[in-house]
């Protein structure tokens, strides 16, 4: 049998180890080492020589025990459904990690990312004792899941756009979608188009920041005197795949306004297999507008909404809840703006509308 050599790893010491080692007593460790014992008073001497003393003896904390006692697991949960990827295309996702996590980790919290929940049980998704709380990107949209959530043992935060007849006690962060679109709807218009097609993407048509954007959509064509046809709102692929049909098929529609930036861009890639000149034959817009619209070809003209500052909120209110100080306010809208790149322009033969 082999023996241990010297770079063996030492087992982790324990606080009656520590004290005796140190020279005092376990309720001094415990304080120093674990903030318990209010009443136990250590001089900043004292508690340097106990850290010192731990250092030395390789002391590990039962994180797992101080959380149990604490009643917190010090971990969230962010709750993603039809999870797209992070490693290249779009950047939605990288910005809203980056928003959540920067809050949660200079706070001392872990972050864990869940594919699903099960909407008949959500609480046996989220309520089994893993995380104090949970950040939800596109929550069910249904009611009665919404309902069977508000009996939840932790707290949680929405992280879109409120679904019709949304619970008033809870918090959801948003941008102001329907003000998006209307941006988008405006910058068209000003540019002489007049009839526009709006593109929702399949498994995401129902969700509320889609419907918010569509509803945004139809009212400012409403507002610009356009009448906007059955024909003239469809659900796609992710990948666009319908873009060639469409084509074939399309009457008079100058434009796509699409209902964020990654099937905009599955757009563009198929408007260039198919021989369509964008913006010259066909004007796109997207929404989202991050640093990827600066890299499809042509530059992706899109609605920006501010992903990072908006995660990073519902990060920090979050955290307010967990550990007891309500919020200001449950439902917190942020403003949009418009990136306008080189994927628009005036419609062949138009003139710009003079609005614009």
């Amino acid at each position: 049998m082999s023996q241990p050599n010297g770079n063996s790893r030492k087992t982790s010491s324990t606080l009656r180890q520590i004290a005796d080692e140190a020279g005092v007593s376990i309720s001094a460790v415990s304080k120093v080492l674990n903030g318990r014992g209010k009443s136990v008073r250590v001089s900043p001497s004292t508690a340097q020589h106990i850290r010192d003393v731990a250092i030395k003896l390789n002391y590990v904390p039962n994180v797992l025990a101080q959380s149990l006692r604490m009643s917190r697991t010090k971990t969230v949960g962010l709750v993603f459904e039809n999870f797209g990827s992070i490693s290249d295309g779009p950047e939605y996702y990288v910005h809203l990690l980056d928003g959540v996590a920067s809050e949660l980790f200079k706070r001392h919290y872990r972050l864990m990312i869940l594919p699903e929940i099960d909407r008949q049980h959500p609480l046996a998704s989220v309520g089994d004792g893993r995380m104090d709380g949970v950040i939800w990107c596109k929550m069910p949209p249904e009611r009665a899941t919404i309902d069977r959530l508000r009996s939840s043992p932790i707290p949680f935060v929405a992280l879109h756009a409120p679904p019709p007849e949304a619970p008033t006690d809870t918090v959801f962060i948003s941008c102001d979608n329907a003000g998006g679109a209307r941006l988008a709807v405006d910058h068209l218009v000003g540019l002489g188009h007049r009839r526009m097609l709006f593109v929702l993407e399949r498994h995401e048509e129902t969700t509320p920041d889609a419907q918010a954007r569509l509803g945004g959509f139809l009212e400012a064509c409403t507002s610009h005197g356009i009448d906007v046809q059955d024909e003239d709102v469809v659900t796609w692929s992710r990948e666009a795949d319908e873009f060639a049909h469409w084509h074939r098929k399309r009457g008079d529609q100058t434009a796509i306004f699409a209902w964020n930036e990654r099937i905009a861009s599955s757009i563009l890639r198929r408007a260039a297999e198919a021989k369509v000149s964008v913006p010259n034959d066909l004007s796109v817009v997207g929404f989202d507008s991050t640093p990827y619209c600066e890299l499809t070809s042509p530059r992706l003209t899109a609605v920006r909404q501010p992903i990072r500052l908006m995660a990073g909120q519902a990060a920090h209110t979050l955290l307010d809840l967990i550990e007891g100080r309500p919020p200001s306010q449950y439902d917190q809208v942020f403003a949009c703006t418009l990136d306008v790149r080189d994927s628009t322009g005036r419609p062949r033969g138009g003139r710009p509308s003079p609005q614009s």
